[in-house]
């Protein structure tokens, strides 16, 4: 018997060539990790459901659909028509590349541009930022700020920063060993899922509660 479905949520994942997000939607939807796995050109999809508790203590079943954009820069213009509809917004750099970091402004501005409410969070999308690829970080992790050993290129508190500054979830990974992963979407999931119960659920919110959202065109975008 297949398992009823409380809501679908169309997931967007954003961020410069090579910082893993094609990598961390396979971690997660698929619990592997290919290092073979080439950059995405136009549209990658994957369809996961997962179990989350809502506000009022209830266990919903939410099907994430992930979509990787391609974060080539000769590619970012054919990705505009897939920001629309979209209930999260995942931004990913690499704790170990600064200018992976630095690069999110201009991926924020156009996510910005058709996820975010009119000046109202709770008519937006949710946004995550990931600092990913913390298995290559010296030392072995994230930094330790007892010891003041600063691990990552990009330092933890940058990304502490931006998170609170721009009211984003926060999430450090690795899709390699999958560190933080399944966590990461998981919190994603549940803070989408009681926002637009909050709004409640109705089709102006870009969810729809009986019907997954619409499939990307799969391969190259032209």
């Amino acid at each position: 018997m297949s398992q009823a479905v409380d809501a679908s949520i169309k997931v967007l994942l954003l961020g410069d060539s090579g910082v893993g997000k094609s990598s961390l939607m396979f971690a997660f939807a698929a619990g592997t990790f290919n290092p073979d796995i080439s950059s995405t050109i136009g549209i990658d999809f994957k369809v996961k459901t997962v179990e989350v508790v809502d506000a009022d203590g209830a266990r919903r079943h939410v099907n994430l659909h992930l979509w990787d954009t391609a974060g080539q820069e000769r590619f970012r213009t054919l990705t505009s028509s897939y920001y629309r509809g979209a209930n999260a917004v995942v931004l990913v750099y690499d704790v170990n590349e600064p200018q992976t970091f630095h690069g999110l402004q201009r991926w924020m501005e156009e996510a910005d541009a058709f996820c975010r409410g009119d000046g109202d969070d709770e008519e937006g999308a949710v946004y995550l930022l990931i600092g990913n690829k913390i298995d290559k970080c010296g030392g072995g992790g994230v930094s330790d700020a007892a010891e003041g050993t600063p691990f990552m290129s990009v330092p933890k508190e940058q990304a502490q920063q931006l998170a609170q500054r721009r009211r984003m979830l926060l999430a450090f990974t690795s899709a390699k060993t999958r560190a933080g992963v399944e966590q990461a979407f998981d919190e994603l999931a549940r803070s989408v899922y009681d926002r637009l119960r909050r709004r409640g659920g109705d089709h102006s919110s870009g969810v729809n509660f009986n019907k997954p959202a619409d499939h990307p065109n799969h391969g190259t975008c032209c």
